[in-house]
């Protein structure tokens, strides 16, 4: 190899091979922010063309409808400057967000707080009563609450706490399956429902192992799809919570999980 061949650098890719902007009119905004951390990395290798100021205003732009207002306050002393004075606006929707997570949390505290005690949740569930309709029976809970709930979640997955509400999510789908249980796998009675388990045996999970996705939690009757749409919007946000916190073998189960209930839905 001569000299001048040795000095010949790596190419950069083009940006002709870039997909975000083809790609990023169909995605959920969260679902961005992964996309310009990788760009992030990429420029810090020098491997593309964009610079770091223009993808700080767009993570800035993305963040405006979301309420991620921390994080956008960072970003915008990143663009202009750590003592740069925020925005009023800005302050104005932090302020709106706080107060509305507080209420929603003081809304449905007392079923939150149930649905992380371990004890008390096994307690109903032996008695046949972790569902909507044994907690309203039983008088600990109502349906608003419950609805409550299902808000807070949606709103903490807003807020970028994608842990929070995929524990959350869980919770209430359990309430909604036939035989709900946040239990693993081994504890579940054969006769649940098995549409959303590996079909391949290739894909086929050890069964000494852990539980992978829980596919008992997705045990939803198509005739409660039909009289509550709001579900499938909860299996959607299921789905993006384990796609945001990198759990693949959880969120391929609950791909199969939302394309189950589609498919369910069209016949």
């Amino acid at each position: 190899m001569t000299d001048q061949e040795e000095k010949i650098p790596e190419p950069t890719p083009s940006p002709t091979w870039d997909l975000t902007s083809t790609i990023s009119p169909y995605l959920d905004l969260h679902m961005m922010f992964p996309l310009l951390e990788f760009i992030d990395s990429a420029i810090a290798e020098n491997k593309t063309s964009y610079n770091s100021q223009d993808v700080a205003a767009a993570r800035l732009s993305l963040l405006r409808p979301t309420h991620m207002v921390d994080y956008a306050m960072d970003i915008y002393r990143e663009l202009n400057g750590e003592d740069a004075d925020v925005p009023a606006e800005m302050e104005e929707q932090k302020t709106k967000v706080y107060d509305k997570l507080e209420e929603l949390r003081e809304g449905c505290k007392e079923f939150d707080e149930l649905s992380n005690n371990a004890n008390e949740r096994a307690k109903l569930m032996e008695a046949n009563q972790w569902s909507i309709e044994g907690l309203i029976a039983a008088n600990v809970t109502t349906l608003e609450v419950i609805d409550l709930y299902r808000q807070l979640a949606k709103f903490n997955y807003d807020c970028g706490d994608y842990q929070t509400s995929r524990d959350m999510l869980n919770v209430y789908l359990s309430l909604h399956a036939v035989g709900g249980t946040l239990v693993s796998k081994d504890d579940k009675k054969e006769e649940e429902d098995n549409r959303y388990k590996h079909k391949d045996a290739e894909e086929t999970p050890d069964e000494s192992g852990p539980a992978v996705g829980n596919p008992a939690l997705y045990n939803l009757p198509t005739s409660l799809l039909r009289s509550e749409p709001k579900l499938l919007e909860v299996l959607w946000g299921k789905l993006s919570c384990e796609i945001l916190l990198g759990q693949w073998p959880d969120a391929r189960v609950a791909l199969r999980a939302v394309q189950t209930t589609i498919e369910d839905l069209a016949e």
